[in-house]
């Protein structure tokens, strides 16, 4: 028995309106005509600060893991308008505070009742990130929940990788740890103040939270510093990883009076010896970073 749902117009949009995932909506010129809740929560960005505009127009800004802007040449949208083929990819949006997220993008045309294109669509959501070389197990908390992208606080981070490390000894699975700054941060200092160090700060720790891939994690250490624990990597693997978070956190571009502060970070990074206590592995790291610092380079000892 087939069903016939006699629905308005209206009532499809308010369908897509209410939708969890990001959908968005584009003429032939790339000018928004349709921003969902789902695209208000992934980007930041409000309705009314969207529609109207060129979606390559300083918004998303779209970029693959090795960081090449697709708004132009590569841009899923446009070659989909130019062809009629659908596309998928997984690229890394700029949110409205400056920071980036990683989503997998699907893209459609639009096509009107003679089967021109007329505009295209593009649904997407946030994706979970695998980071190059990566094998260690998915860490769960113990309501047996997987870890949500977000910061770890200083004194979980230590005591989690405590724990860790007595795990190296007993199982010989590789672990990482990086040391990542943000360079010059004393100019930023003197030029933003200190509410423009908070915003970068904020930023950064939001672009590293959410690259670095399920079961790894990212805490405040120092001033402009952070501690990334990345479990189940090689030496090689450590720099790669290390090396794709410093591309990223460069894409960076935090509002700001009307501009943009952009940063760019360097790393210093270890693996972890069996039995060693994490403040070795800290020091350690944190004295690879002083070789390179200021130098957007990643040292790994």
């Amino acid at each position: 028995m087939s069903l016939r749902l006699n629905l308005a117009p209206e009532d499809y949009r308010t369908i897509l309106e209410s939708l969890p995932i990001a959908v968005y909506a584009v003429d032939p010129e790339r000018r928004i005509a349709f921003w969902n809740d789902g695209c208000e929560r992934i980007t930041g960005y409000l309705r009314h600060e969207v529609i109207g505009r060129v979606c390559a127009d300083d918004l998303l800004m779209h970029c693959d893991q090795s960081c090449r802007i697709l708004c132009g040449a590569g841009c899923p949208l446009a070659d989909t308008m130019r062809d009629g083929r659908p596309r998928e990819a997984d690229v890394f949006l700029r949110h409205k505070a400056g920071y980036r997220v990683p989503v997998r993008v699907r893209a459609v045309p639009i096509r009107d009742s003679h089967d021109v294109i007329v505009g295209a669509c593009e649904c997407f959501d946030e994706r979970t990130v695998v980071l190059p070389g990566l094998g260690g197990a998915q860490r769960t908390l113990p309501s047996g929940q997987p870890d949500q992208p977000g910061e770890t606080s200083q004194a979980v981070l230590l005591r989690r990788l405590e724990s860790d490390l007595r795990c190296v000894a007993e199982t010989q699975v590789p672990l990482g740890l990086l040391q990542i700054g943000i360079d010059h941060l004393d100019q930023l200092r003197a030029k933003g103040g200190s509410k423009a160090v908070e915003a970068v700060m904020d930023a950064t720790a939001q672009t590293l939270a959410r690259s670095v891939g399920p079961g790894n994690e990212v805490a405040r250490w120092a001033d402009g510093q952070f501690i990334v624990v990345l479990r189940g990597c090689s030496k090689s693997a450590l720099m790669e990883c290390a090396n794709t978070l410093l591309a990223l956190g460069g894409m960076e571009a935090v509002p700001w009076w009307g501009t943009r502060l952009t940063v760019n970070l360097s790393a210093g990074g270890s693996l972890a010896y069996p039995g060693e206590a994490p403040a070795d592995l800290i020091q350690r790291a944190g004295e690879a970073l002083l070789k390179v610092e200021g130098k957007n380079r990643v040292e790994v000892v």
